[in-house]
This record gives C-alpha cells, sequence and structure tokens, in this order.
C-alpha cells in the first residue's frame, strides 16, 4: 500500500522503508510458531503466552501516547529532542514501575496460584519497563526522520528473535523460561540503534511555534492520543473477551483465523500511515495526505480481491480443512481493511495539523458502533456477526475521520475516496518500485 507524492521524494523512500519492512515482525512471528509448538509443547506454549499477556497489555497501555506525541513535536523542533526524550522517558519508566508493581500484587490470579509462572510474569513485566523506553525513542526516531533508523530497528528485532529461538531449539534449551527471555530482551537491545538520539541535534532546524515549552504540550497531546489508543485496544481485544460465551469456542476459532489473514493488508496500511503521520508533522503538505489515500486505496482494494478471489484454494491447506467455514467471514473482513484505509489516513492528517481529539474520537465513535453491532449480531450469527460487527465499525471510524478531516484541511472528502487515473498509475508504479527494493533491484 506504498502511496506517494511526486512532488516528494523523501517521503517516497520514507514509505517504501517502511512498507517493506512492515511486515518484518508478524512475519517473525509466523516463521516462529512452528519452533515454540514444537520446543514447548501445547501446554509450553500456553504458559508462554500467559507469561507475556501482562506485558503485552502494558505496552499498550503505558506510553501515555508519548511516542505519537514525540513525533509530533520533534518534527516540528528537532531541537528539543534530548529535553522531550528526558520528560517522556521519567513519565514512561515511572509509568512502568507503577505497572509493574500492579502486576506483582495481581500475581496470585494471573499465574493461577503458579509460583513458576508468577516469576515468569513478573521477570516479562521488569524488562518490559525498558522496552516502554524503546518505544519513546522510536517515537522521536520517526520525529527526526529517521527513516532508515526505524527499518533498522525492525530487521534487527526480527533477525535477533528467530536466530535466538532457532539457536535455543537445536541447542535443546528451549523452555518456557528461555522463551520468555528471548521475547522481551531482543526489543530493548533491538533499540540500541536509537543511541543517535542522544547526541546534540542540529541548529536552526526548528520551526516557529507558539508554545515554545517541551513538557506541557507534550503530554496534553499524548494524553488525547493514548485515550484513542485505547479505545482500539478495546476494539481489538473484544471478540477474545466476549466471543467465546456469547457464541462458542469453534465461533472464535473461525474468526480468530478470519482476523489472521485480513490484518495483513492492515498491517500494510499503518506502516503507511505512520509514515503520513511523521512525515506530516514535519511539513504539512494536503495534497500529500489525500493522495496517500486515494492510492492506498487503490493498491489495498487490488491486493485484497487478490486475496480474496484465491481463498479457496489456499485457507483450507493452509489452516486445516474445518476452517474452511471462515471464508466469508474473512471475505467480510478483507471489505473492512479496505473501508478502513481512508479514515486511516485522514486520521493521520488531523493527528499531524495537531487535531488528535477528533482522532480519538474517531476511535471512541467506531467503538461504540462496533461494540454494540458485536452483542447484537454475535449471539446469532457467531463469526459472520464479528465479522459485519467489524465493518460496521470501520465504515464509522473512516466516516467520522474523512468528515473532520476534510473540514480541518479545507478539501473535499472526495479527495480522499475518489481515485483518478491518475493515481491509478502512480499506484502501479509504486507496487513495481515496492516489488524491485524487495527483490533487490533499483
Amino acid at each position: 500500500m506504498t502511496a506517494v507524492s511526486d512532488a516528494s521524494p523523501g517521503y517516497r523512500r520514507a514509505t517504501l522503508l517502511m512498507t517493506s519492512t512492515s511486515m518484518l515482525v508478524p512475519l517473525g512471528g509466523l516463521v516462529t510458531a512452528p519452533v515454540l509448538a514444537q520446543g514447548l509443547g501445547a501446554a509450553g506454549r500456553g504458559e508462554l503466552a500467559a507469561a507475556l499477556a501482562p506485558a503485552t497489555l502494558m505496552l499498550g497501555i503505558a506510553t501515555l501516547g508519548l511516542p505519537e506525541a514525540l513525533t509530533f513535536f520533534i518534527a516540528k523542533r528537532p531541537s528539543i529532542t534530548r529535553r522531550a526524550l528526558a520528560w517522556a522517558s521519567l513519565a514512561t519508566v515511572g509509568l512502568g514501575a507503577v505497572s509493574v508493581a500492579l502486576v506483582w500484587a495481581l500475581l496470585p490470579f494471573l499465574s493461577a496460584g503458579d509460583p513458576e509462572l508468577a516469576r515468569l510474569i513478573l521477570v516479562a513485566t521488569i524488562w518490559n519497563v525498558p522496552a516502554l523506553v524503546v518505544a519513546v525513542l522510536r517515537g522521536a526516531a520517526t520525529g527526526r526522520q529517521w527513516w532508515g533508523l526505524v527499518a533498522w530497528e525492525r530487521i534487527a528485532l526480527t533477525v535477533a528473535r528467530v536466530g535466538v529461538l532457532f539457536a535455543l531449539l537445536i541447542a535443546g534449551r528451549l523452555t518456557v523460561e528461555t522463551a520468555v527471555l528471548a521475547s522481551v530482551i531482543m526489543p530493548v537491545l533491538s533499540g540500541l540503534v536509537y543511541v543517535g538520539l542522544l547526541r546534540r541535534p542540529p541548529a536552526g532546524a526548528d520551526h516557529d511555534v507558539e508554545d515554545s515549552r517541551v513538557a506541557a504540550p507534550m503530554f496534553r497531546y499524548g494524553s488525547v492520543v493514548w485515550l484513542g489508543s485505547i479505545a482500539s485496544m478495546v476494539i481489538g481485544r473484544l471478540a477474545g473477551l466476549l466471543m467465546l460465551p456469547m457464541a462458542g469456542a469453534e465461533a472464535l476459532g473461525l474468526y480468530t483465523v478470519a482476523t489472521t489473514i485480513a490484518d495483513v493488508p492492515l498491517v500494510v496500511a499503518l506502516a503507511v500511515q505512520g509514515t503520513l503521520f511523521g512525515v506530516s508533522s514535519r511539513s504539512s503538505d494536503v495534497t500529500r495526505v489525500t493522495s496517500t489515500s486515494r492510492i492506498s486505496l487503490v493498491i489495498g482494494l487490488a491486493g485484497v480481491m487478490v486475496m480474496g478471489v484465491t481463498l479457496p484454494w489456499w485457507l483450507g491447506p493452509l489452516f486445516g480443512d474445518e476452517f474452511t467455514a471462515a471464508a466469508w467471514p474473512t471475505v467480510i473482513l478483507l471489505a473492512s481493511a479496505v473501508v478502513l484505509i481512508p479514515g486511516l489516513m485522514a486520521s493521520s492528517g488531523l493527528a499531524a495539523w495537531g487535531r488528535p481529539a477528533l482522532r480519538s474520537a474517531a476511535l471512541f465513535a467506531s467503538l461504540v458502533v462496533y461494540a454494540a453491532a458485536f452483542v447484537l449480531l454475535v449471539p446469532t450469527w457467531g463469526a459472520w456477526g464479528a465479522a459485519c460487527a467489524g465493518i460496521a465499525g470501520t465504515t464509522t471510524l473512516t466516516a467520522f475521520s474523512v468528515l473532520t478531516g476534510a473540514r480541518v484541511l479545507s478539501v473535499s472528502a472526495r479527495e480522499f475516496l475518489v481515485p483518478g487515473r491518475a493515481d491509478m498509475i502512480l499506484a502501479r508504479d509504486e507496487v513495481a518500485a515496492l516489488l524491485g527494493r524487495l527483490s533487490g533491484r533499483r
């Protein structure tokens, strides 16, 4: 879903880098899944998931929206990099310590009384504190437009995690404990690529701003983004929490497979959205935002159509014949991913134009519609109902984001939604450029 503006070669390079590396972490997870299954067995795999679950939840909550806030403010004022990082890191470590204390208090419940599992949960949670700081550093690097560094972090994390887990399996040392340590230490070590942020930033690159303070505007912006992140996290976890009691294990299993497939185009779209936000925070260009939306929509629709048409040939062989019933829910969720694309790009524009509250409002509106549709449809329709609830939520987010984005950016909503012939040609060229990069050609 690479989308660029002809007038911005820096944006083109950034988008190619982020898009081409966006699949590395999920691909690494796909590669290591059989390694973990073979080395740990079903029970050990479950213990690993239980040990990492609190730390994963902590990553989504304890950053307070500060990575996005750092991107927004450092893009405009590179000179504040070290001061902003100091404030953000201090707040993140403090909230991380509170999270560790909370997990420690809840250990008897989280571990179901298993002392060894309790120890692993605590170890993973403690190691997650420096991982939170890495997320802050990544936000600052994005603000500085250091796209190559962000790409290298992804590469380093994927290669290190896959390599360590394979080495442990071959050496006969792959246990739940070593798998936990590999999962939580590798993200911290990969964050060492950002050490250059500690150097004195260049002078004379700042934009003029109305408020020259660092901490107060950053925390205010981050807290608003954080509220939207909470809504997004609830959307992502609602099915796992409610679907089993409402529709049964089979429906949840079918829906899980459907979301696994539909997440593929979303991962790429989110990579484009993050790049668009970072570049637009540095230099506002309405045409860049709207053209990215249209071109991403063209490429996303083409990709999803290929996945949907070929689905009957690979769904059963890849996941098992019992999951062929997930075909239509998968198609619905793939359509939902396409619907979401303009909303993601418009919300990125809102955040880059200093209106993160509108982006968070769009996420909350999506959550309300999704939750209502989910409760209404899932008890009767199972995985089908959950998929329909998903497309209702994404339609709400896109409608809200595009309409408010059009107003804030002073353009027609049509500019986000209706591709023209030039967009088709540019989409074709960008897909060719991305494929060339992936195959090593220039």
